[in-house]
C-alpha cells in the first residue's frame, strides 16, 4: 500500500466521522457536549502521559542516588585500601631483611659473646604463618645454650632484641644445678617476621 492510497483512507475516515458527528449533534447545544467531552478526553490523556513520565523519572532519580551513595562507599573503600597498602608498605620499609639468615645471625650474636660452640645449638623449626590470610611469614628456630652466665645471657638477650632485623624471643626457658649456681642452662625460640608483598 503507497503513502497517496494511506492517505487517502484517512481522510475519507475523518469525513466519515464528521458526518457521525453533524447528524448526532444536530443542535448547537449537542455540539458544546461533544466539544466539551473531547477536552476533557484530551485533558485526561495528557494527565496519565504526565503522571507516567513523572513516575519514570521519580524511579529514575532515586536509582540515581542510591548509585552516587553506592559509589561514595565504594570510593571510601579505595582510600581505605590505598591508605592500608601504604601503611603496610611502611611498615615493610622499617623491617629490614637481612641477607643472611636467622640461623647464621644468631650464630654470630653468639659467637661475638665469647661463647665457645660447643657450649650452643640452634635448630631451625618449621615456619609458621604462612596461611594465605596472614599478613606477615614468621620463621623460627630453638636455641640452646648451655653453662652461660646471667651477664652473658642478658647481653646475647638485648642484642637478639635490638638487632636491626625484627626479632622476637619466647619460650624462654632457664635452669640452673645448685653446684654451679654462676653458670645456667637457657632454652629459648628467636622468630623474625617478614611481611608479604601486598598485591
Amino acid at each position: 500500500m503507497d503513502l497517496q492510497n494511506i492517505i487517502e483512507r484517512i481522510k475519507s475516515l475523518i469525513a466519515l466521522g464528521r458526518e457521525k458527528i453533524q447528524t448526532v449533534s444536530s443542535t448547537q447545544r449537542d455540539r458544546r457536549a461533544i466539544l466539551l467531552l473531547g477536552v476533557v478526553v484530551c485533558v485526561l490523556i495528557l494527565y496519565f502521559v504526565i503522571q507516567f513520565f513523572s513516575l519514570g523519572t521519580e524511579r529514575l532519580e532515586k536509582r540515581a542516588r542510591a548509585l552516587e551513595s553506592e559509589l561514595r562507599k565504594v570510593q571510601t573503600l579505595s582510600a581505605e585500601f590505598e591508605q592500608s597498602k601504604k601503611t603496610m608498605s611502611e611498615l615493610a620499609g622499617k623491617i629490614k631483611k637481612e641477607d643472611e639468615d636467622l640461623i647464621s645471625l644468631l650464630e654470630k650474636i653468639l659467637l661475638a659473646e665469647n661463647l665457645q660452640r660447643q657450649n650452643f645449638s640452634i635448630r631451625d623449626v618449621n615456619t609458621r604463618g604462612s596461611d594465605d590470610e596472614e599478613l606477615f611469614e614468621e620463621k623460627s628456630v630453638d636455641v640452646e645454650l648451655k653453662r652461660i652466665s646471667m651477664d652473658d645471657l642478658v647481653d646475647i638477650l638485648y642484642k637478639i632484641q635490638t638487632k636491626q632485623s625484627f626479632l622476637k624471643v619466647s619460650n624462654l626457658s632457664i635452669t640452673s644445678k645448685l653446684k654451679q649456681a654462676d653458670s645456667v642452662n637457657v632454652k629459648l625460640r628467636v622468630s623474625t617476621f617478614e611481611f608479604k608483598q601486598v598485591i
